[in-house]
């Protein structure tokens, strides 16, 4: 998790409850799917009655707390479900809209995150993971220009991100009209972290829009060793691969890629490396019958520049790292006090038992 977020959460909702002068509570509420009732240190003595005011900040911390953990665990509904509940709770904290608008972008529901990311924006414009959400948000509905505009924004704030570098770098190489600015932020971005698979898989894009096919299959097979299976890279190396005759190989990174993320093709029509006639089959494609995509309506939004991963929950999470555009990384200490202060237990999906946290 984001300093940011650690920052607002301990901070806004903890701070409610001090602020209300709370030092008991009652027993907790009943705790929703993957959180366990367990003994509060808060609701020991408590009295009969308790003031209005504290029963409001104690469920607004527990929805809060479910919001994040239930993301955590990959478990989108009950995130969406339980940031919805901390909006009507608390809607002037950004907490919701912000957490919410990340679940929204792993399902690539991209619409309904520039929704919460706007109102996060508004709520708290000095989080630069509330400006990135929102850019992603813009980037995944192909509105490249707008995503690029909002990534500086949150490269302002957080100079040096490799994150948004690496998206930023992504989204002007699919408007397709600033690609030595694109490089800047990829180079940049490998500088400053070169086990970056996502800024290899970007700049991958950018030398193929560039024309350059053997630099853009070295970058992209960079990234996939940082990340195999990544469906982005290996789609992009099959195009490369494929423009320069290597059709073996281009045929087997095609078909993987597909495999990971049906969704793929629809990505690089996108993105102006396959022309729209590719997916239904009703115009010029530069590749053959048996490797245009599969004839069906296109999706009408796509993008996975910020790192966002398909909607299924992968086979490899210790290898795919579902998670990792968000960092939402072990912070079991600091989540297990507001457990504790609950009287709930944090659920630990396979994602966790599995190594497959992000560093």
């Amino acid at each position: 998790m984001s300093q940011i977020a650690r920052r607002t959460i301990f901070s806004v909702m903890l701070g409610a409850l001090v602020a209300t002068g709370a030092t008991i509570q009652a027993e907790a509420a009943p705790p929703s799917a993957g959180l366990t009732q367990a003994a509060s240190p808060l609701s020991r003595n408590a009295p009969s009655s308790e003031d209005a005011a504290v029963v409001h900040a104690r469920e607004t911390l527990l929805q809060s707390f479910r919001c994040v953990t239930s993301l955590m665990s990959y478990q989108l509904a009950d995130a969406q479900a339980a940031c919805g509940k901390t909006i009507d709770l608390l809607p002037e904290s950004p907490i919701g809209y912000k957490f919410r608008g990340f679940s929204y972008l792993l399902e690539h529901r991209y619409e309904r995150a520039e929704f919460d990311f706007r109102e996060a924006v508004r709520l708290d414009p000095k989080d630069p993971d509330n400006q990135a959400g929102y850019a992603q948000s813009f980037s995944g509905e192909g509105r490249f220009d707008e995503a690029v505009e909002r990534f500086g924004i949150a490269l302002k704030l957080s100079p040096n991100d490799v994150r948004y570098l690496s998206a930023r770098c992504w989204a002007r190489a699919g408007g397709g009209h600033h690609l030595e600015a694109a490089l800047d932020d990829c180079n940049l971005a490998l500088k400053l972290a070169p086990g970056s698979s996502v800024a290899w898989d970007s700049r991958g894009l950018t030398y193929l829009r560039k024309g350059n096919d053997r630099l853009a299959i070295g970058d992209y097979s960079q990234s996939l060793k940082l990340q195999s299976g990544r469906a982005t890279a290996l789609f992009g190396r099959g195009i490369a691969e494929w423009h320069l005759g290597q059709y073996p190989a281009a045929r087997s990174d095609l078909l993987l890629a597909r495999r990971a993320d049906p969704e793929i093709d629809d990505i690089y029509i996108q993105v102006g490396v396959l022309a729209p006639g590719c997916r239904d089959n009703q115009g010029p494609c530069a590749l053959p019958e048996d490797l245009r995509g599969k004839q069906q309506p296109p999706p009408k939004y796509l993008s996975v520049s910020y790192g966002i991963m398909p909607r299924s929950v992968p086979s490899n999470p210790g290898d795919i790292r579902t998670l990792q555009a968000i960092e939402l990384i072990r912070t079991n200490s600091q989540l297990r006090k507001i457990a504790d202060l609950l009287g709930v237990s944090m659920p630990f999906s396979r994602l966790w038992q599995d190594g497959g946290a992000p560093n």
